[in-house]
């Protein structure tokens, strides 16, 4: 008790965990400084190589360090074969940390969609077919709250589907 109550006093070990934590958050929060035009297309392209879905954002990109890093995007479409496929509330993408420094280094682990509409008809239906046939190697992709719409030609809907969480 003694030798912790000297190390107590010495401030130097308290002064380097202090420094330490804030070098820490210090590079948590660097993408919070990349330029959002480059960053949404860096995301969108990413997105469009790994996945095959084309994602027009709507607006501005938050970036979110707790529970992981990760970038929320609310308003976003889902285009596919030039026709509006899905509309979603809120899309999350979470990146790895390993790399922050750089917008060119920034790797895509999880995608997260909440609260989309999916609007299917006899056009569109193979989209779900193809996204179930990606190969989902390092990242997992998941959707919550959501809703498939089937669809006839005349844009009437047949029927509803509801997801409530689905990976």
């Amino acid at each position: 008790f003694k030798n912790l109550r000297n190390l107590i006093k010495n401030n130097k070990i308290i002064l380097t965990f202090v420094a330490l934590f804030i070098l820490f958050v210090s590079y948590l929060l660097l993408p919070t400084f990349y330029n959002q035009i480059e960053l949404s297309e860096k995301l969108r392209s990413e997105l469009l190589k790994k996945l095959n879905l084309n994602f027009k954002f709507s607006k501005k990109l938050n970036y979110n360090i707790i529970p992981k890093p990760h970038f929320t995007i609310s308003d976003t479409e889902i285009n596919y074969k030039k026709e509006d496929l899905s509309n979603i509330e809120k899309l999350k993408v979470y990146i790895s940390s390993n790399n922050l420094f750089s917008l060119e280094n920034i790797e895509i682990k999880n995608i997260e969609l909440e609260n989309a509409n999916f609007h299917l008809n006899d056009k569109n239906f193979n989209f779900f077919l193809e996204l179930l046939n990606n190969n989902f190697e390092n990242q997992t992709f998941k959707i919550k709250d959501s809703n498939i719409f089937f669809k006839n030609l005349d844009d009437e809907v047949l029927f509803i589907s509801k997801i409530y969480k689905l990976k």
